[in-house]
């Protein structure tokens, strides 16, 4: 039993319980009258004298100290569910940041001597093979989805270099093309990948014309090898640096063949929006992304399932990778910031 419960009277008592009901008020008025503070402590003497007759000990808890108020548990109402909401919240960025990690190392080709691929020339995209109004649209959503990611774009009047070519017999193409333009595929990665682009049963296929060059452009790119390993360096005469990669991969040029046979299900605005997102960017060819949503799903989902377009996650990469800094070694980490900097908002 606590000892203010004893020494406060029932009327103190109703006082102060109509004091808390009112307290969004200002209180005026005291909180004991005269003949109400006489009759606290008048009830307050005959309770304790009668506890001391009969023996009892009345016994008053001490206030808790600092330490103990700091460890007692906060009982305001809600606070249960503020805890819940940001834990919730945490583990909903952890999920999001692992997704993007998965899909972003999933899809891309990095090298430990080199930057990822991009491109550097202004683009200047060429479709064949379509109907007319059709070839238009594609071409017109190629150079919107350039525009959007920061990707130069070459004048209306221009040499092509991102070439599209839809045909119903893709492999008997490629074999007379190849033998009539021998330098029509970059063979600074060997032959072999060449003759695996041409007989692939991939519905559609693509081939990046691609290079080591010095970032910048100063320099000569030069080939050493090492532990068995051809790598690219450059010859600029200046310091190396960690934390730079003085030679970048740039595309010049790319060729994206399409095998109408297998697209009779999707329309143009699928087909559109997957040539640009494997055009754009040297994507890996068996990428696992995960869970996050890409175009890239366009052959593997169900026909229900497929992607109608470019994602936002599809957006978000293709503007990182043009925006980070091709010649910083913290390229790939950047590209994930930046895509959680997008889509976690």
């Amino acid at each position: 039993m606590y000892f203010e419960d004893l020494c406060v009277p029932d009327q103190a008592r109703l006082m102060i319980r109509r004091r808390v009901t009112r307290a969004v008020t200002p209180y005026r008025s005291p909180i004991y009258s005269r003949g109400i503070r006489t009759a606290a402590w008048g009830a307050c003497a005959m309770a304790v004298l009668s506890l001391l007759s009969g023996g009892a000990t009345a016994t008053v808890d001490p206030p808790p100290t600092a330490s103990e108020s700091l460890q007692q548990p906060d009982s305001k109402p809600g606070n249960s569910g503020l805890e819940t909401v940001t834990v919730e919240a945490r583990k909903q960025r952890e999920l999001i940041e692992h997704q993007i990690s998965t899909f972003v190392s999933s899809i891309t080709i990095p090298s430990r001597d080199e930057s990822l691929a991009r491109w550097r020339p202004p683009v200047c995209p060429l479709v064949a093979g379509l109907p007319r109004d059709k070839g238009e649209f594609v071409l017109a959503r190629l150079s919107q989805v350039a525009r959007d990611a920061g990707i130069p774009l070459a004048p209306e009047k221009c040499a092509p270099n991102f070439l599209v070519v839809v045909t119903p017999q893709p492999d008997v193409l490629l074999q007379k093309w190849w033998a009539r333009s021998p330098r029509l595929f970059n063979r600074d990665r060997g032959v072999g990948g060449i003759k695996r682009f041409i007989s692939t049963a991939r519905p559609i296929r693509v081939w990046y014309n691609a290079n080591s060059a010095c970032e910048g452009g100063g320099g000569e790119t030069t080939f050493e090898f090492q532990a068995g390993m051809v790598y690219p360096s450059c010859s600029s005469g200046g310091l190396g640096s960690r934390l730079v990669w003085e030679v970048v991969r740039q595309i010049h040029s790319v060729i994206v063949v399409v095998d109408l046979g297998h697209i009779k299900d999707l329309n143009v605005g699928q087909l559109a929006d997957y040539i640009a997102m494997i055009g754009f960017a040297q994507i890996r060819e068996n990428a696992q992304p995960g869970a996050a949503p890409t175009i890239l799903r366009l052959f593997t989902d169900s026909a229900a399932a497929r992607p109608q377009g470019l994602s936002s996650w599809d957006q978000a990469f293709l503007k990182s990778l043009y925006a980070t800094d091709s010649s910083n070694v913290m390229q790939l980490a950047q590209i994930k910031f930046r895509l959680f900097q997008d889509l976690a908002r």
